[in-house]
């Protein structure tokens, strides 16, 4: 992938849908919150723009516009190239920077809970199992909030089991577990 200074355009191709960390609802005609949630692998939006427009497109969802929160990510581009066309980027410090809001030819919203890259697996999973299952009227901000408490109230017990301090050692299957909403990072 390459970005050209003037323009912010950037333009790639994705390593494949099946690469990507999308999980979606599965009767997408349903009248929810969010669609689906998206785990990017980093903050470069240039890198996983292409893998989350890729995915969608396999889904039949060819995306014109994606919005996202500013203060969460790397980099703003204005533009991606993909698939022999540009998708627009908008970047907003208002819009809830656990959210990607994409538009599809059609006008059709796809609204997807975005999870930080720095969460563990299991984290992750279960965010976006929650995003997926759980109810329809989450939002992205309640879900992070009720994973962090779930993981939180879980933390004694793991540690408990598996025989490691507050300290330091390690987690289950020698992973710490990991409670964080996504904040943006601290710009300097």
């Amino acid at each position: 992938m390459t970005a050209s200074g003037d323009d912010h355009r950037a333009s790639g191709t994705a390593a494949g849908p099946a690469a990507t960390r999308l999980a979606l609802r599965g009767d997408g005609s349903a009248r929810t919150i969010l669609d689906g949630a998206w785990w990017p692998r980093s903050r470069d939006p240039v890198a996983e723009l292409a893998d989350l427009l890729a995915a969608l497109d396999a889904r039949q969802w060819p995306i014109t516009r994606i919005m996202l929160n500013s203060g969460a990510w790397d980099d703003h581009p204005r533009r991606v190239g993909f698939a022999g066309r540009t998708v627009r980027v908008g970047w907003f410090a208002t819009l809830d920077a656990n959210l990607v809001i994409a538009t599809t030819s059609s006008e059709r919203r796809i609204d997807l809970l975005v999870i930080s890259p720095d969460a563990s697996s299991s984290w992750a999973d279960t965010a976006m199992s929650m995003a997926c299952n759980g109810a329809g009227s989450l939002t992205a901000t309640a879900i992070l909030a009720a994973v962090s408490t779930r993981a939180a109230a879980a933390a004694p017990s793991q540690r408990r089991t598996t025989g490691t301090r507050e300290s330091g050692g390690s987690g289950i299957n020698g992973h710490r577990p990991e409670i964080r909403l996504w904040t943006p990072p601290a710009r300097s």
